[in-house]
């Protein structure tokens, strides 16, 4: 990876690929999250319609949020906008080579996706928690129709981060006119997932043991008159 190393979640990055990418395959002792992220998304249309970005809210577990901020000064409640602008930064710098854990699908086929905008990292010292706030943006705007709905979904491959959705108002549609589209989700039952994952899922050295886990949110549109 890229970039000078910042408290917090540039060195969690890390840690969570090493697991993936490295030649040493997962085991099932390893094999369970160490970091939980309570995320909410939306998707936002283009003036005609179509699926142009995604934003990505991240909130932090209140033992890792203390890590990411260990040893730093509070001022007035909250932290310094010059360290969290710096984490943000090196944070998107690092995850943009692995698609910022975003998957999206159309046409049956991933859909490329451009470099990450509108960072922000927040701390709620209320909460005691932090917040990485970004947005993706597709490529190219994508149509989604009942024949091609567009499937998205963001996980960790190692499954050392646990990425799951807030109960309120877990994704949103914004931006353009999007009338008549219905988003639809898929959560997996993680008991029922860890009884019956395939041996690869702990002895492949390019397991992707946190997609069995992650919600699949589907979007598809009616015909625009």
């Amino acid at each position: 990876m890229t970039g000078k190393y910042l408290p917090g979640f540039t060195a969690l990055v890390a840690l969570a690929l090493a697991a993936v990418f490295s030649a040493v395959p997962l085991s099932s002792a390893s094999a369970h999250p160490h970091v939980w992220i309570d995320m909410t998304t939306a998707l936002q249309f283009d003036d005609k319609g179509r699926v142009a970005a995604i934003e990505i809210s991240w909130t932090f577990d209140e033992f890792y949020s203390a890590f990411a901020v260990e040893d730093a000064q509070k001022k007035n409640g909250t932290y310094d906008e010059a360290l969290l602008a710096g984490l943000t930064s090196v944070n998107l710098e690092n995850l943009a080579e692995y698609n910022y854990f975003l998957e999206v699908i159309a046409d049956g086929a991933p859909v490329k996706t451009g470099e990450a905008r509108d960072g922000k990292s927040t701390w709620d010292d209320t909460a005691g928690r932090l917040t990485l706030a970004f947005t993706v943006p597709l490529a190219e705007p994508r149509l989604a129709t009942a024949a091609s709905p567009v499937k998205f979904r963001v996980y960790d491959p190692s499954y050392y981060i646990s990425i799951d959705y807030v109960k309120d108002d877990p994704i949103r549609l914004t931006g353009g006119p999007h009338d008549g589209c219905t988003l639809t989700t898929e959560v997996p039952n993680a008991e029922n997932v860890w009884t019956s994952l395939p041996e690869t899922a702990f002895t492949s050295a390019t397991s992707q043991l946190g997609a069995y886990f992650a919600t699949t949110a589907s979007l598809t549109c009616a015909p625009r008159t």
